[in-house]
Order: structure tokens, then C-alpha cells, then sequence
């Protein structure tokens, strides 16, 4: 086999399919991002929450900082401790489908002069301190 210089050179390499190769790799790259668009259309397993178990809004989270994670169609949560001198103490946290008949509602605490707000979003993150001033009172 002889290859020739010149332009004559490359086309005799026609017939082993090089010079599609281009165009082969670019429908392949093709096909994989519609793949990956599909695959990341579909609805997420998990709902992701921000997690803490005793925070201010002067000191931030206090205990427990953390992720948890829901099925699909639970919420997150956020409840509001408060007391009639302005205290309030949040707690942050996951609920599932079964275990949200507890959102949006307010009722007394067991503590004395103390009452509770919560509040359910459905957002991922939805309830970490920087979302929460758009989704929460």
C-alpha cells in the first residue's frame, strides 16, 4: 500500500472510513449528552434537607449541623420555638409522607409560656438558613 503526499495522500485514506471519524465521534457525543439529559429529567429518589437539632438566628446551628435525606414526596421541616419575650430557637429537620400531618400548624409547648410553629417546604434545602427567609416566616 502506498500513501502519496498532497491532497491526492489523504483521500486514498477514504476507504478505511478515516475521514468520518470526526463525524462518527461527534454523533456518539451527541447521543450521550441526550442520554444524560433524559436520565437527569427523571424526578430524584431523595428529597435532601438541612439538618440541625438546636439553632438561633444570632449564633446559627448550635448542634447537630447535617444533611438528611427523604423519599421522593415527603418535605422538610422547620420548627420555631418561640416565647413572648422574642425567643426563638429553631430545629430543622426531614419529615416523611406519614409524618406530616405536623406542618403548617402552631400549638403550645409542653414548656410553659413557650409555643411551636411548623413550618414544611419541598424544595432540597428548602429549609437551610439562607432559603429559609424566602420559604418561612
Amino acid at each position: 500500500m502506498h500513501f502519496m503526499a498532497g491532497p491526492a495522500g489523504s483521500q486514498s485514506l477514504g476507504p478505511l472510513g478515516l475521514h468520518r471519524t470526526p463525524h462518527s465521534l461527534y454523533m456518539v457525543f451527541l447521543m450521550v449528552l441526550i442520554m444524560m439529559s433524559l436520565v437527569s429529567a427523571q424526578q430524584p429518589k431523595y428529597l435532601r434537607c438541612y439538618r440541625c437539632l438546636l439553632e438561633t438566628k444570632e449564633l446559627g446551628c448550635l448542634l447537630g449541623s447535617d444533611i438528611c435525606l427523604a423519599p421522593a414526596g415527603s418535605s422538610c421541616l422547620t420548627l420555631h420555638i418561640k416565647n413572648s419575650s422574642g425567643t426563638d430557637i429553631l430545629v430543622s429537620d426531614c419529615r416523611r409522607k406519614e409524618q406530616m400531618s405536623d406542618c403548617s400548624h402552631t400549638r403550645t409547648s409542653p414548656v410553659f409560656g413557650y409555643w411551636i410553629f411548623s413550618q414544611c417546604c419541598f424544595l432540597d434545602f428548602c429549609n437551610n438558613p439562607q432559603n429559609r427567609v424566602l420559604n418561612l416566616p
